[in-house]
């Protein structure tokens, strides 16, 4: 109990100490994910809350949980931070717990521990409002479960992870599986609790829309307007996939990879050396810890494939980073304890790789916490304005700047507003009907109504003055303001 406690110390503290240092978000996301988090607190607070308004674009676990917490400390950012760092030094415990189960070695799981406990990009992770390290600790800690024959626990964190991310969807069929093949018995329950979390998103989508699948679809409009803005997406190219690969293999590390591919040969070998049909059914616990790191591997790769998904983020490999590295410490283990050169080396060429991956994430780190973005600059600006009149309007479609200002979410409008036209005569009388005064537009505009009504916006000086245009035409936060604005009505 004492280790596990240093070791949560030892994870923790640089994690926590993150999410209060942190002046910004790694991506986009997090500034969504707040902004849910102060309407569900809000609307919980006036005691007007409903099953309708855990309905979003997102799965709601992560955001209603923090809003739960920020009803004591009203707080939004640094609560759901602050959840991502608990969450985060929970990963890093359960990654010790796996790797000792697959090595008995102290050593070994120390030594994996520590690589995932300061690896500087989930650091920067665990410090951030993202779903990414709330949904790892769910699907590590299903997996522990699993390993240690815990098929209720294991269930029901699964069907948690299932209202984080709809990728682990996918355990409704992975765990019930590995539990028939370890137990020999049919796992009724196990199936019925991780479909609680499936169920209860559709009748979610059901009750605030009418239609159980109105996500699938709203995910499905996203995608065509992304594909409209960015039409070389809509086909893979070399030099694409090379991309997104590169990606991927940031944060999963190679090492990671190569460990995880070396375990798969190290399963095969001792099936073909073993006798009878019994031995190949035979579900040890690295096959599990495989299992689970190709089933969340091959789910990113067909949705990218299948133009399901435009772009792999490196945040995505989060989560193989974790569940693979206890296959790491096993075959890494199994590979140095045998005579085999070649194995040795090729694994040996593996780790290093990994190590120059883990340079360049400290490098990157350091650039996101010194360096100032642009949303940061408008949001001043913003901060500024409103100071002088407090009675100003915005239309903003960047949730950062949203967040980042300070200024009330009823000061502001933006595309997914109800009634917000999509025309030009209609959308500027929109403006002045509302007594909006400034217009935000945020680099990724795909979905920005006035990006697509006004592409030229840079050069329509009738209109618009741009304040903080972007530079040299380019995309890039912009800021501008609406000339002859009235005061609204009332």
């Amino acid at each position: 109990m004492i280790r596990l406690v240093l070791l949560a110390l030892t994870a923790g503290v640089p994690r926590i100490i993150g999410a209060f240092f942190f002046q910004k978000e790694p991506f986009g996301d997090a500034y969504c994910y707040i902004e849910q988090v102060t309407s569900m607190r809000g609307k919980i607070v006036a005691r007007v809350f409903a099953w309708e308004n855990l309905y979003g674009f997102w799965l709601p676990l992560y955001q209603f949980f923090c809003s739960i917490i920020s009803l004591a400390v009203n707080q939004p950012v640094y609560v759901s931070r602050l959840v991502a760092a608990l969450a985060g030094t929970g990963v890093c415990v359960l990654v010790y717990a796996c790797s000792y189960i697959l090595t008995s070695s102290r050593r070994v799981s120390l030594v994996a521990f520590l690589a995932i406990a300061f690896n500087p990009f989930h650091l920067e992770y665990s410090s951030s409002a993202m779903t990414d390290i709330p949904h790892a600790l769910l699907v590590m800690g299903c997996m522990y479960f699993v390993l240690t024959d815990r098929w209720t626990l294991a269930a029901v964190l699964g069907a948690a992870a299932c209202l984080i991310r709809l990728e682990s969807w996918m355990l409704i069929a992975l765990v019930p599986t590995i539990q028939f093949m370890r137990r020999r018995t049919v796992p009724v329950l196990t199936v019925l609790i991780l479909s609680v979390g499936p169920a209860f998103w559709l009748f979610v989508c059901w009750k605030a829309t009418g239609d159980p699948l109105a996500s699938f679809r709203a995910h499905d409009q996203y995608m065509i307007a992304r594909l409209t803005a960015h039409p070389e997406f809509s086909r893979l190219t070399f030099e694409r996939i090379w991309i997104d690969a590169n990606r991927l293999a940031y944060s999963m590390n190679v090492a990671v990879l190569a460990g995880c591919f070396a375990g798969l040969w190290l399963l095969f070998r001792d099936w073909r050396k073993s006798a009878g049909v019994g031995e190949w059914l035979k579900v040890t616990d690295s096959l599990v810890c495989e299992l689970f790191f190709f089933a969340y591997f091959g789910f990113i790769a067909f949705t990218y494939l299948t133009k399901n998904n435009t772009d792999i983020w490196p945040r995505y490999g989060l989560i193989l980073f974790s569940l693979g590295l206890p296959v790491l410490a096993y075959s890494a283990q199994q590979f140095f304890r045998r005579p085999s050169v070649l194995a040795k080396a090729a694994l040996g060429i593996a780790l290093v790789a990994g190590i120059v991956q883990l340079k360049t994430q400290v490098e990157d780190l350091a650039r996101f916490v010194t360096q100032k973005e642009r949303s940061q600059t408008i949001a001043n600006v913003l901060k500024q304005e409103y100071a002088s009149d407090p009675t100003i309007r915005i239309f903003c479609d960047s949730p950062e700047v949203r967040v980042v200002s300070g200024i009330p979410g009823d000061h502001f409008y933006h595309s997914f507003f109800d009634g917000v036209p999509k025309d030009q005569e209609g959308f500027l009388g929109f403006l002045r009907a509302k007594g909006i005064k400034f217009l935000v537009i945020p680099e990724e505009n795909e979905t920005s109504t006035p990006s697509q009504l006004f592409p030229g916006l840079v050069k329509d000086t009738g209109v618009f003055e741009g304040l903080i245009p972007p530079p040299d035409d380019r995309r890039a936060d912009s800021l501008y303001r609406v000339r002859d604005v009235k005061s609204p009505p009332g």
